[in-house]
């Protein structure tokens, strides 16, 4: 809030003046306005108090005499050196209703109603692909338009979508990397086949793998498939650094390429057995 400050002349004539007082070096008081006369020495007056309090307490045999600025700011009213000026307290709300609430005029209009403005909103945030999604929601109707994505980070780039965030993806995503294929076709595949937002079976996974041109072969290795079977930590130096695997774990899959292991947003950790393993080949 702007406060306006009026000057002695403005506010009052004659030789006086309006006093606001203030004390307290931690907790700050302070009372007024009082008029008075231009120019008070209210150092010289406090010492002529306290000599006049001191005087008092003495008088009254008093072992203790106590000062205070509220006896002071008395004191000078009392002998009239400050006189009480009438004040109004106003109550001032600045708030806007919300039909009144602020629209940029650089904020596009909204295409359906044509009368409010479009507000830059955000939805989800894919925080592994560094993307989230914007998009522009109307002040008036609240008619949503212009859905995209930007970089999450602006200065890191966007990543694109692997498929890697997408719930319960995990076959599709591992198929997409092991084979070297793009997700949105492995993924196509994989809903004719069964996959319908929570994983499909082992064995029609391997159909959909077929029918884009590479084998998944169950390979016996160290166990696999037994209570004494490998944790994925342990598998890794018994394969093949330049074949690519799939590995399948208690509800999930992923892939090995080329000696690395490449997940899916499950992190899955190389403590977890193994309790499958396909060799992906070239379908003859």
């Amino acid at each position: 809030m702007q406060t306006t400050t009026i000057s002695t002349m403005e506010a009052v004539e004659g030789g006086k003046r309006l006093y606001m007082l203030s004390w307290g070096t931690y907790e700050h008081s302070s009372c007024g306005p009082f008029l008075g006369n231009d120019g008070i020495d209210f150092t010289a007056l406090a010492n002529t108090f306290r000599e006049d309090r001191y005087a008092q307490a003495e008088a009254a045999k008093e072992d203790h005499c106590h000062l205070d600025e509220d006896s002071f700011t008395n004191w000078m009213l009392d002998k009239g050196l400050l006189a009480v000026v009438d004040t109004q307290n106003v109550q001032i709300t600045i708030e806007h209703p919300f039909e009144h609430a602020y629209q940029p005029k650089h904020w596009p209009e909204c295409p359906s109603c044509g009368e409010g403005r479009g507000e830059k909103e955000y939805g989800d945030c894919r925080q592994s692909l560094n993307r989230i999604a914007t998009f522009r929601r109307c002040t008036s109707c609240r008619h949503e338009w212009g859905h995209t994505e930007e970089p999450n980070y602006a200065h890191l780039p966007m990543l694109e979508d692997d498929g890697r965030d997408t719930l319960g993806a995990c076959v599709p995503f591992a198929i997409s990397k092991a084979c070297g294929l793009d997700f949105a076709s492995v993924m196509k595949m994989c809903q004719k086949h069964g996959w319908a937002g929570t994983g499909m079976p082992q064995a029609n996974a391997i159909v959909a793998a077929r029918e884009l041109g590479f084998s998944l072969t169950w390979t016996h290795c160290a166990g696999i498939g037994t209570a004494a079977g490998p944790t994925i930590k342990r598998l890794l130096p018994l394969l093949d650094p330049h074949r690519n695997y799939i590995v399948g774990v208690k509800g999930h899959w992923l892939s090995i390429v080329n000696g690395t292991v490449v997940d899916n947003d499950a992190n899955t950790g190389l403590g977890c057995r193994v309790i499958e393993l396909y060799k992906v080949g070239v379908a003859s």
